[in-house]
């Protein structure tokens, strides 16, 4: 995650210098896609049937899956078919050879822009309802088996997931925060390690009533506590140093006299 994170950021400083680093622009875009899909190709569990060898003129089919939003009103079902920048779509057109576009009402991110097109010629998919489009330009003995392949990926996209268990959403997240520079890894040396408590623990000073405070009270394994004099003094910071219990010197402490 870290070296997409290094390998976007650096595409970003070029970026600066447009036209000016292109052999570096493709190299540093070619390791981007390469990383991008090994890290989050998902498995989407097609049945790669062998293509028969093309007979006949290519045809152009398609098929249309509509979207069950009235079904699921809060869902995102378009970013989760599209993916961040669009690569889970891209994604599934190179998997099943087929173009995956999504159109109808609420399809287009600009509810203003969508208005305006409504109506308008090339643009009467918006006066359908939400959908999935699915297209396959091939020889019909291979269109309709590559079609069918989309179709069915397409379907399963569409059952929302329990939340919490939804493994291509977690991919997507990720890879949304590491395009918007937003993405944080987790440290496993973050959290602190908890402190072990010596065989004597310092407990708080005992505050006489007159205002004065004693000398701090150490509890002894035993629960009784042992209140160390000024002569005691070195001896107990000396104890209290050391990771092992000295049998012998604990017994001296006790039997001090104060």
């Amino acid at each position: 995650m870290e070296y997409l994170a290094d390998l976007l950021k650096e595409k970003k400083q070029l970026g600066v210098f447009p036209q000016v680093f292109r052999h570096i622009e493709r190299l540093v875009e070619e390791e981007i896609g390469r990383v991008r899909m090994a890290l989050f190709q998902c498995h989407f569990a097609i049945e790669h049937r062998d293509l028969p060898e093309p007979e006949g003129e290519p045809i152009t089919i398609q098929e249309k899956v509509y979207v069950p939003r009235k079904d699921h009103p809060d869902y995102n079902f378009v970013g989760r078919i599209l993916g961040p920048r669009g690569m889970t779509a891209k994604q599934l057109e190179r998997e099943t050879g087929c173009k995956i576009m999504v159109r109808g009402r609420g399809s287009m991110r600009d509810r203003k822009r969508e208005e305006l097109n409504r109506g308008k010629p090339n643009w009467e998919h918006l006066e359908d309802e939400l959908h999935v489009l699915i297209q396959c330009d091939d020889t019909p003995n291979r269109a309709y088996i590559k079609l069918q392949s989309a179709v069915d990926q397409i379907k399963k996209l569409l059952i929302p997931a329990p939340e919490g268990t939804d493994e291509l959403k977690r991919k997507q997240l990720i890879e949304l925060a590491l395009i918007n520079g937003t993405y944080r890894p987790i440290n496993k040396y973050s959290m602190q390690t908890p402190r072990l408590l010596t065989p004597m623990t310092l407990v708080s000073p005992i505050r006489h009533p007159n205002g004065s405070i004693t000398a701090p009270i150490f509890v002894s394994p035993t629960g009784s506590p042992i209140t160390p004099g000024a002569n005691a003094s070195s001896t107990v910071s000396t104890f209290m140093q050391s990771p092992n219990l000295d049998y012998n010197l604990f017994m001296k402490l006790v039997n001090i006299k104060f």
